[in-house]
């Protein structure tokens, strides 16, 4: 301990942290608990903890005080389960499957079933709704298109790079800018194209 102090916290790494292939909708596969062997449909996820909601499954009792609003008892809610317990589905054979990304021919993001007993298909992203729509309105402080798309400078290597307001040149820091800068105006949609 003395020697740490001299030199300083040490620095933790968290080794154990892998990319998230399991998202809101997906089915799911419960590997352990008390509630194994069962499928079900993903809520909520929570990256922090790593863990995940499954609908119906892994029942907790919560018990509630009684208000002017709502009357009070016991309601069952769902738990937590850590995302390791539970694995995806196969469409194809409907058995569970590790995964992996690939890209297809045209650039888009997949993921594909992998392991001994899976077809190799691919598994489809569920459908993401927004809880609040976005505004695609355009304001008075929306910086205008001729403006975000005016060459303000052109390196020595032919890349061409966009003013500060709308920046999506050769560097991938550039493309932050215009999003910062779409903040910075109050604009309600990104500067970016």
């Amino acid at each position: 301990r003395e020697r740490e102090r001299e030199m300083g916290r040490r620095q933790v790494f968290d080794k154990f942290k892998k990319p998230w292939r399991i998202i809101k909708g997906d089915t799911v596969f419960v590997r352990t608990g008390a509630e194994r062997t069962k499928t079900g449909v993903v809520a909520q996820v929570n990256r922090d903890s790593n863990t995940v909601v499954v609908e119906g499954l892994n029942l907790k009792k919560k018990h509630v005080k009684k208000t002017e609003e709502q009357p009070g008892g016991i309601y069952l809610v769902e738990g937590k389960i850590h995302y390791s317990n539970v694995a995806l589905m196969d469409p194809e054979t409907g058995l569970p499957c590790r995964t992996t990304y690939r890209y297809l021919e045209d650039g888009t993001k997949v993921r594909v079933a992998q392991g001994k007993k899976t077809s190799g298909s691919i598994i489809p992203f569920p459908e993401y709704q927004r809880k609040k729509p976005r505004s695609v309105v355009v304001g008075p402080k929306c910086t205008p298109e001729g403006e975000v798309n005016r060459v303000t400078y052109t390196s020595s290597r032919g890349y061409a790079v966009l003013s500060a307001a709308g920046c999506y040149g050769f560097a991938g820091a550039s493309a932050h800018v215009g999003f910062a800068a779409s903040r910075f105006f109050g604009c309600s949609q990104p500067l970016l194209r």
